[in-house]
Protein backbone atom coordinates (compact mmCIF):
# COMPACT_ATOMS: atom_id res chain seq x y z
CA UNK A 1 0.00 0.00 0.00
CA UNK A 2 2.85 2.48 -0.17
CA UNK A 3 2.93 3.23 3.47
CA UNK A 4 6.10 3.60 3.73
CA UNK A 5 6.48 6.42 1.09
CA UNK A 6 3.92 8.61 1.84
CA UNK A 7 0.86 6.57 2.64
CA UNK A 8 -0.16 6.89 -1.22
CA UNK A 9 -1.90 3.67 -1.78
CA UNK A 10 -4.03 4.28 1.46
CA UNK A 11 -5.08 7.62 0.31
CA UNK A 12 -6.65 6.37 -3.01
CA UNK A 13 -7.70 2.99 -1.66
CA UNK A 14 -9.93 4.25 1.32
CA UNK A 15 -11.66 6.91 -1.45
CA UNK A 16 -12.17 3.90 -3.60
CA UNK A 17 -13.68 1.45 -1.01
CA UNK A 18 -15.74 4.06 1.13
CA UNK A 19 -14.87 1.89 4.35
CA UNK A 20 -17.01 1.62 7.37
CA UNK A 21 -14.33 1.66 9.36
CA UNK A 22 -10.11 1.71 8.83
CA UNK A 23 -7.92 -0.54 11.25
CA UNK A 24 -4.19 -0.32 9.61
CA UNK A 25 -1.94 -3.05 10.87
CA UNK A 26 2.29 -2.65 11.43
CA UNK A 27 4.71 -3.12 13.95
CA UNK A 28 5.82 0.30 16.28
CA UNK A 29 8.52 0.83 18.29
CA UNK A 30 9.69 -0.65 21.46
CA UNK A 31 11.46 1.47 24.82
CA UNK A 32 12.37 -1.62 26.65
CA UNK A 33 16.16 -1.61 25.43
CA UNK A 34 18.89 0.91 27.23
CA UNK A 35 19.40 3.02 23.56
CA UNK A 36 15.62 2.75 22.88
CA UNK A 37 13.72 5.90 22.43
CA UNK A 38 11.61 6.85 25.79
CA UNK A 39 8.70 4.67 24.98
CA UNK A 40 6.25 2.75 27.36
CA UNK A 41 5.83 -0.78 24.71
CA UNK A 42 7.49 -3.68 25.46
CA UNK A 43 8.41 -6.81 23.58
CA UNK A 44 6.02 -9.54 24.55
CA UNK A 45 3.27 -7.67 26.63
CA UNK A 46 1.07 -8.46 23.95
CA UNK A 47 0.18 -6.10 20.42
CA UNK A 48 -0.38 -2.40 20.56
CA UNK A 49 -3.87 -0.82 20.24
CA UNK A 50 -3.26 2.46 18.74
CA UNK A 51 -3.93 5.80 20.61
CA UNK A 52 -2.35 8.53 18.65
CA UNK A 53 0.61 9.26 16.18
CA UNK A 54 2.13 11.52 13.75
CA UNK A 55 -0.89 11.25 11.26
CA UNK A 56 -3.96 10.47 13.52
CA UNK A 57 -5.85 10.14 17.17
CA UNK A 58 -7.19 7.03 16.76
CA UNK A 59 -11.27 7.25 16.87
CA UNK A 60 -12.31 6.41 20.67
CA UNK A 61 -14.79 3.95 19.66
CA UNK A 62 -12.41 1.63 17.52
CA UNK A 63 -10.10 1.96 20.27
CA UNK A 64 -12.43 1.17 22.93
CA UNK A 65 -14.08 -1.67 20.98
CA UNK A 66 -10.51 -2.99 20.49
CA UNK A 67 -10.38 -2.97 23.38
CA UNK A 68 -12.95 -4.55 24.85
CA UNK A 69 -12.66 -7.02 22.34
CA UNK A 70 -8.67 -7.91 23.84
CA UNK A 71 -10.36 -7.96 27.44
CA UNK A 72 -13.44 -10.42 26.55
CA UNK A 73 -10.78 -12.89 24.91
CA UNK A 74 -7.83 -12.74 27.76
CA UNK A 75 -5.92 -10.81 25.07
CA UNK A 76 -2.75 -9.24 26.24
CA UNK A 77 -2.33 -5.90 24.72
CA UNK A 78 -0.44 -2.49 25.15
CA UNK A 79 -1.61 1.39 24.17
CA UNK A 80 0.61 2.61 21.13
CA UNK A 81 1.63 7.03 21.57
CA UNK A 82 4.12 7.56 18.56
CA UNK A 83 5.49 11.56 18.57
CA UNK A 84 6.47 10.85 15.42
CA UNK A 85 5.87 8.19 11.91
CA UNK A 86 2.46 7.22 11.25
CA UNK A 87 0.36 5.01 9.81
CA UNK A 88 -2.03 4.00 6.85
CA UNK A 89 -4.77 5.20 9.76
CA UNK A 90 -3.59 8.79 9.16
CA UNK A 91 -4.91 8.99 5.03
CA UNK A 92 -7.57 6.39 5.67
CA UNK A 93 -9.87 8.50 8.57
CA UNK A 94 -9.04 11.99 6.45
CA UNK A 95 -11.16 10.06 3.39
CA UNK A 96 -14.07 12.20 2.04
CA UNK A 97 -16.29 12.66 4.84
CA UNK A 98 -14.30 10.61 7.29
CA UNK A 99 -13.83 6.98 8.33
CA UNK A 100 -13.52 6.01 12.10
CA UNK A 101 -10.13 4.65 12.18
CA UNK A 102 -7.23 2.99 14.49
CA UNK A 103 -4.33 0.43 14.48
CA UNK A 104 -3.31 -2.73 15.87
CA UNK A 105 1.01 -2.80 15.59
CA UNK A 106 2.97 -6.28 16.61
CA UNK A 107 6.01 -4.17 18.78
CA UNK A 108 9.72 -4.72 16.97
CA UNK A 109 12.89 -4.03 18.15
CA UNK A 110 15.60 -2.41 15.14
CA UNK A 111 12.56 -1.40 13.14
CA UNK A 112 13.46 -0.65 9.53
CA UNK A 113 16.76 -2.69 9.72
CA UNK A 114 17.77 -6.67 8.26
CA UNK A 115 17.23 -7.09 12.00
CA UNK A 116 13.84 -6.24 13.03
CA UNK A 117 13.00 -8.35 16.14
CA UNK A 118 9.37 -9.03 17.03
CA UNK A 119 7.72 -11.55 20.10
CA UNK A 120 6.03 -14.49 18.28
CA UNK A 121 4.30 -14.42 21.22
CA UNK A 122 3.44 -10.38 20.68
CA UNK A 123 2.35 -11.99 16.35
CA UNK A 124 0.08 -14.88 17.73
CA UNK A 125 -2.17 -12.17 20.16
CA UNK A 126 -1.92 -9.71 17.85
CA UNK A 127 -3.50 -12.53 15.38
CA UNK A 128 -6.41 -13.33 17.88
CA UNK A 129 -6.92 -9.93 18.18
CA UNK A 130 -7.76 -8.89 15.09
CA UNK A 131 -9.88 -12.75 14.17
CA UNK A 132 -11.86 -11.63 16.95
CA UNK A 133 -12.71 -8.10 16.34
CA UNK A 134 -13.54 -8.74 12.20
CA UNK A 135 -15.20 -11.40 13.52
CA UNK A 136 -17.63 -10.00 15.54
CA UNK A 137 -19.50 -7.11 14.48
CA UNK A 138 -19.03 -3.99 16.42
CA UNK A 139 -21.32 -0.92 16.27
CA UNK A 140 -19.23 2.02 15.88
Amino acid sequence: MQEEVGTRGAKTSAYAIEPDVGLAIDVTLVGDTPKAPTCAVSLGQGPTIKVKDALVLAHPQVKAALVQTAQSNNIPYQFEILDRGGTDAGPIHLTKTGVKSGGVSIPCRYVHTPTEMVSQQDLTNAVKLLKAFLAKPVEL
